[in-house]
């Protein structure tokens, strides 16, 4: 008789479980100071077997990992993962190029081997971390320098950045036989030539794709260089993302096809569908490449916005029709029908009030692509400022329009240095400026009046004021939103420049005392002269796609009443609060509370229809905004076509008119109540000849302005502006804007 053998039951659980899944882990730690399992990447890839299995996660926690790694194909099914939300605390990087000799004397690494990563697993997922290239291109020379180079199957990377210059991201598959999906959600490439090149197909979804400027006045490089195979319909789809640069207009092209290895069936695919483009891009962004004629490629654009995005002859568009064959989905599905795209947007880490987009229809700045502002931003480019150098900071270069929030914290005083200690008016006079000597100068007594003052106090007021304006003026560039903090976020004596930008969100925020230290005497301008101030709370410029909403905007403490009188002239040191001029386009003003000020806003700044060439623009919307006591301007209009409703006016002492119809307008002003404002005082003409005015209340009965006007004036001003606003959020009665506008209108009010 045989003995039974008995084995003690966790001896037997070892005896039945396989080799492989003994050594596999669910959680191997990285971490460069030796608290975790390994101490490099490479470590714990190898710590991972061949043919894994079951999900591994690679965790690596903060810090910079310089080494080569290779993640090979027969290691599928791991996720490396960065222990932060924020991937540039986890940098995974490597510094050789493709002429950089290898140390072990065998010759030059060559554009695949100065890959910092190369990853060939299917299966895999990157998550919050950053790979680099770190060669340094200024100071050794240009040259192909990878940070990653693809070629597994059904990969994924989330919030991770890549950093390079040349040859920044390969994408590529094991062979031109195979095949390879990579998918990009809410990534960050950035290099200069050819830095997402390769053969993959590859998904870059709601990414930052950022140009980095090389110095040059005409070719700073190319984004693209896709290698896909003719057997392959889907190459690389750059989709719903930011294509930005801080490099000058008109420098870089979107892509060139690249016939790798001298492939001859290889015809580049590359679709730029529903993005936001920057000024960096050539009118002709698509060129040739190592014989290669780009025509010859399948290079194409659909439905793009921004400035850098137009339609010509050298800009292909996909058909309409053709629109659902190209979507995320089916460049990924293969013949498995893999789906990693997420049902519903992914969810951004820290949404809020940052994150939110104008609603659809919601006025003119809904129009074509509508207005997100910064809402893309990545967590790197979210900021929270509570001091003048942190705001600036934060704003950045303009031309470097990367998608930003910034959120303010606090008041914030313009007239601080950047320890935070105050600046008063004497600490930007320059070349012997002062009031009393330039009153001295130019009393009308002894200057005259038949012209404005020149000579030296004039210049010494002019450079005073620039030095003043430098200090103060904060200019905002395209793809940011600013956005106060809770109900006490204030902006004190700082300029707001929205110029030559595109999709801007400016919210909850108290924009106050924008004064001018410095204002012009003009014995000229009327009969009497005036002072000229030549600062604005905010200005928007040549910009569209902007959102101002529940801001509230006055002169503070510093109110113009409060100012002296100086040759018989009020010595006025504000110019508008909410100017909307120099072919600005797409804009709506929304539950904003502006207040105590005389002039207020102008759309359109000159009546020549030729200089800003602004015939078709000006387009402008504003719903549920409380006009409180103000002088004139609720608004005066040029050539726009204005969409005015649901704003609630209140009349005061210092009010002269309410909406002025200027030359060229289109002025559509309905559903709005006055209050205090007698009927024939709502309206004023300047060159305009018609306004579409109905469904107004004044003093709470039904009024209509137009014929008070004529009236008044024995004037025969038009009753139709021809046109009918579209696009229009929630219209209110008249009769319920007193009680609900005040109410919601302004900073820190029903967000």
């Amino acid at each position: 008789m045989r003995l039974l053998l008995l084995i003690p039951l966790a001896g037997l659980a070892m005896a039945m479980t396989p080799p492989a899944a003994a050594q596999t882990r669910a959680t191997i730690v990285v971490a460069a100071d030796g608290t975790g399992d390994h101490t490099t990447v490479q470590a714990a890839v190898d710590a991972v077997p061949s043919g894994n299995a079951r999900p591994v996660t690679i965790l690596v926690r903060k810090g910079t990992y310089k080494q080569q790694v290779v993640i090979p194909a027969d290691k599928p099914n791991i996720s490396l993962v960065g222990d932060t939300r924020d991937p540039r605390e986890v940098v995974l990087t490597f510094d050789a190029s493709a002429s950089t000799p290898k140390p072990d004397g065998s010759g030059a690494y060559g554009t695949s081997g100065s890959a910092s990563y190369v990853i060939s697993a299917p299966d895999f997922t990157a998550r919050n971390l950053t790979f680099e290239n770190s060669y340094d291109e200024a100071a050794k020379g240009n040259s192909q320098a990878v940070a990653v180079r693809t070629t597994g199957d059904r990969q994924v990377y989330e919030n991770v950045r890549f950093i390079g210059n040349q040859d920044t991201l390969y994408a590529n598959t094991p062979s031109a036989a195979t095949a390879a999906r990579q998918y990009f959600r809410d990534c960050h490439v950035e290099g200069d030539v050819d830095f997402i090149f390769g053969r993959a197909t590859a998904v870059f979804d709601n990414c930052v794709i950022k140009a980095l400027n090389r110095g040059s006045a005409d070719n700073n490089g190319y984004v693209t260089a896709a290698s896909t195979e003719l057997s392959n319909p889907y190459g690389f789809l750059i989709y719903r993302s930011h294509l930005t640069s801080n490099a000058p207009a008109r420098t870089y092209h979107l892509g060139r096809p690249w016939p790798a290895g001298g492939s001859a069936t290889a015809r580049g695919q590359v679709l730029v569908r529903e993005s936001w483009l920057g000024q960096q891009f050539k009118d002709a962004p698509w060129t040739d490449m190592s014989g290669l004629n780009w025509r010859e490629a399948r290079l194409s654009e659909y439905r793009n916005h921004g400035p850098g995005a137009t339609v010509n002859e050298n800009r292909p568009q996909l058909a309409p029709e053709q629109a659902d064959a190209f979507t995320p989905q089916r460049y990924l599905a293969g013949t498995d029908g893999w789906n990693p795209v997420p049902r519903r947007p992914y969810p951004h880490p820290g949404h809020g009030l940052g994150r939110e987009v104008l609603p659809r229809n919601d006025g003119w700045a809904a129009a074509t692509t509508g207005t997100t502002g910064g809402s893309a931003a990545r967590p790197e480019n979210v900021h929270v400022v509570s001091t003048r150098a942190q705001l600036r900071a934060a704003l950045g270069d303009p031309a470097d329009n990367t998608p930003k929030i910034i959120y303010v914290k606090g008041a914030i005083d313009a007239d601080t240095d950047d320890s935070g200690a105050p600046l008063t008016c004497a600490d930007y006079a320059v070349n012997g400026y002062s009031l009393p000597a330039y009153l001295a100068a130019y009393d009308p007594a002894v200057w005259g009046r038949t012209s404005v003052p020149s000579g030296p106090l004039e210049d010494a007021r002019r450079a005073s004021y620039n030095k003043m304006a430098a200090h103060v003026t904060m200019r905002i560039g395209s793809n940011v939103t600013l956005v106060g903090v809770g109900r006490d976020a204030a902006l004190k004596s700082f300029g707001l420049r929205i110029n030559n930008a595109d999709n801007v969100i400016v919210r909850n925020l108290t924009i106050t005392d924008t004064s001018d230290c410095f204002p012009q005497w003009d014995p000229t301008d009327g009969a009497e002269g005036n002072w000229n101030a030549s600062f604005d709370n905010v200005e928007v410029s040549g910009s569209t796609h902007v959102w101002l909403d529940h801001n509230t905007l006055n002169d503070g403490d510093n109110p113009d009443s409060g100012q002296p009188l100086y040759f018989g002239r009020p010595y006025q040191v504000h110019d508008g609060l909410l100017d909307v001029v120099r072919g600005a386009n797409y804009v709506t003003l929304s539950w904003n509370h502006l207040s105590g000020h005389d002039k207020v806003t102008l759309i359109g700044n000159t009546d020549n229809p030729t200089r800003y060439a602004e015939a078709d623009k000006l387009k402008v919307t504003l719903h549920h905004n409380y006009f409180e006591g103000l002088g004139q301007r609720t608004p005066r209009v040029r050539f726009g076509q204005v969409h005015v409703y649901n704003n609630y006016y209140t009349g005061g002492a210092t009010h002269g008119y309410s909406i002025g119809v200027g030359f060229g307008s289109k002025v559509y002003a309905e559903s709005n109540a006055f209050e205090g404002i007698a009927a024939a005082k709502v309206l004023s003409v300047f060159g305009g000849t018609a306004i579409t005015a109905k469904d107004n209340l004044v003093d709470g009965a039904p009024a209509d302005l137009v014929a008070a006007y004529n009236e008044a004036n024995g004037t025969a001003l038009g009753t139709d502006a021809a046109w009918t606003p579209a696009l229009v959020g929630k219209v209110h009665p008249a009769r319920a804007l007193k009680a609900l506008v005040p109410a919601g209108a302004g900073a820190g009010r029903r967000l």
